[in-house]
């Protein structure tokens, strides 16, 4: 399992960043048994990935490959490469370097994902597999963002297009975004009014657990949020 904090002394083990640990506290401690760095979880996950098929690998995750044992994927519609060579990750456009805790996420999805089709049923959190334990979080990770947009959909729409996200078919105040290309997102706000607070929810496709584990996805939508509210 991923994500835990970066270790420079193991009888003082560094906090997980602060921003995580107020959403939920005790999220370092679900996501596995024992400490790992960032940097460990990085170098073993292009291990894994070197022993893999390239092509198939691109085929079930959505990725494109370049005959220099690179893959691009797409990440919020924004092409990133993934150097098996070399061990790196970067944006195609900039060359510039992905952080290393965007890393991990990029490289979990291309590992879990088995290239199921994206369905087109929406589901909640806790109906992600062991969803149950985590769901009651959720809407404290929400909590920002419903905050900042409660009043406009309009303008929660206008954040997500700048990741070339786009108006639900299916629900008239929902927002779909895409982390990755088969990891669809829907954001659904309830505005406020003069009777009843505002409501944010998020939907997932069903074929979610095909591409990343539930504890990860809350990762994900914790960086989702960030974005969103600076955007």
């Amino acid at each position: 399992m991923i994500y835990y904090t970066i270790i420079k002394d193991w009888r003082k083990p560094v906090s997980m960043d602060e921003k995580y640990r107020k959403i939920d506290p005790g999220l370092p401690e679900r996501l596995g048994g024992n400490l790992k760095t960032l940097e460990q979880v990085y170098e073993s996950s292009f291990s894994e990935l070197k022993e893999k098929d390239l092509s198939e690998v691109a085929v079930k995750c959505g990725a494109r490959t370049d005959p220099d044992k690179t893959l691009v994927l797409d990440y919020f519609k924004k092409a990133i490469k993934i150097d098996l060579k070399n061990c790196k990750i970067a944006y195609a456009d900039s060359g510039e370097k992905v952080d290393l805790f965007t890393a991990t996420i990029v490289l979990h999805y291309i590992l879990t994902a088995d290239g199921e089709p994206i369905s087109g049923d929406w589901i909640s959190y806790r109906e992600l597999p062991d969803g149950m334990f985590y769901f009651r979080t959720i809407p404290g990770v929400l909590e920002p963002l419903r905050q900042k947009y409660e009043t406009s959909f309009k303008k929660l729409l206008e954040s997500t297009s700048q990741y070339s996200g786009s108006k639900s078919r299916s629900f008239n105040n929902g927002a779909v975004i895409y982390p990755f290309p088969y990891f669809p997102v829907m954001l659904i706000l309830e505005e406020k009014t003069e009777e009843f607070d505002s409501d944010l929810r998020v939907l997932f496709d069903s074929s979610a657990p095909h591409y990343m584990k539930t504890d990860i996805v809350k990762v994900l939508l914790v960086n989702i949020v960030k974005m969103l509210i600076s955007g």
